[in-house]
């Protein structure tokens, strides 16, 4: 499902991570032709996906997969 706010997508996403952080997968893409970036949150249950052209998103995003980086590889001893 395609989540209409970044807030919406964020806190959504690290609801997602803290249910059970080993089964969680990031994933972003770039699309050049309409100048998007694609993101996507799952566990395989549960999809998140948000789609932005916002330029200003962009530091939101780098601050977000940080997060979240840190969180996956810390809860995986």
């Amino acid at each position: 499902m395609y989540l209409k706010t970044w807030k919406e997508f964020e806190t959504a996403s690290y609801n997602l991570l803290l249910k059970d952080p080993t089964r969680v997968r990031c994933t972003m893409k770039y699309c050049h032709s309409e100048s998007t970036v694609q993101l996507k949150v799952t566990d395989d249950i549960s999809c998140l996906q948000f789609k932005t052209s916002d330029i200003q998103n962009v530091k939101k995003i780098e601050v977000f997969y940080a997060t979240i980086m840190k969180q996956i590889t810390s809860n995986e001893l």
